[in-house]
């Protein structure tokens, strides 16, 4: 069983709460759940969470906006079960020692995309801004699901690992990780990315701080960075980022 680290610690013992807390988002329970080795497959507010040795069930989560839905009492004693039947408890595993906290950590939001991937990059009182592009299987800009455009029939559409590993580098980079995202099963780039992550650096895993249903596309950077200063703590003055091999995009 992997070690937690603290932030993930802190989920795991409010799910134990009493009275039951208010105000839990799935989005921290999300991360949680992906540090703890489960597969994740989300519907909307909708998340399966499938451990590997069995256990398995459904969550759901209510309200909208930019912030993941809260969770309710039925949903909190739904993960309460499931967990006490993969055997984890508030005292099992352990924490691990602190990371950098607040303005002293290398924070990094990343708007997830088949087509891009966006960065920003908090650092103290400054925010660093890149793009993340593809330039393997999904370089071409088609939109591949395991509904359609398979190589063979009955096979999920391949994955481009060389995208995933360039996202897998700059979350490395980072203390603290914050993903945004939408769709449903394999259109959602945050279950492509926590699968690849799981496999091949399940280390990584705990920094990913959050799981964030968000359509990007409807939002502003503003909108972007007032989310990051929901789970960070502060909203900084945003600069440039260079990417190797890339233009420089505009903060």
């Amino acid at each position: 069983m992997p070690e937690l680290s603290r932030h993930h610690q802190r989920t795991l013992a409010m799910l134990w709460c009493h009275p039951l807390p208010h105000g839990l988002r799935l989005s921290e329970v999300e991360a949680l759940l992906a540090a703890l080795g489960a597969d994740l497959h989300r519907e909307g507010p909708r998340l399966e969470v499938v451990f590997p040795a069995g256990p398995r069930s459904w969550i759901h989560a209510g309200g909208g906006g930019l912030s993941a839905g809260a969770l309710d009492a039925e949903a909190i004693q739904r993960l309460r079960h499931l967990l006490a039947a993969a055997g984890i408890s508030p005292g099992h595993p352990q924490p691990v020692p602190d990371a950098p906290r607040g303005d002293q950590a290398l924070r990094l939001v990343l708007v997830l995309d088949r087509r891009q991937t966006r960065l920003f990059r908090l650092d103290g009182v400054a925010v660093d801004q890149a793009v993340l592009q593809p330039h393997g299987l999904w370089a071409s800009g088609d939109n591949l699901s395991h509904r359609h455009d398979r190589d063979i029939a009955g096979q999920r559409a391949p994955l481009d690992h060389a995208y995933l590993e360039q996202i897998a580098l700059a979350i490395e980079a980072a203390d603290a990780v914050l993903l945004l995202g939408h769709g449903h099963g394999e259109s959602d780039m945050r279950n492509l990315l926590l699968r690849h992550l799981r496999r091949r650096h399940p280390a990584l895993l705990q920094r990913i701080v959050a799981s964030v249903s968000v359509d990007a596309s409807a939002c502003s950077a503003a909108q972007l960075l007032a989310l990051a200063r929901e789970h960070f703590g502060n909203l900084p003055h945003r600069r440039d980022l260079a990417v190797p091999g890339q233009e420089l995009r505009p903060g």
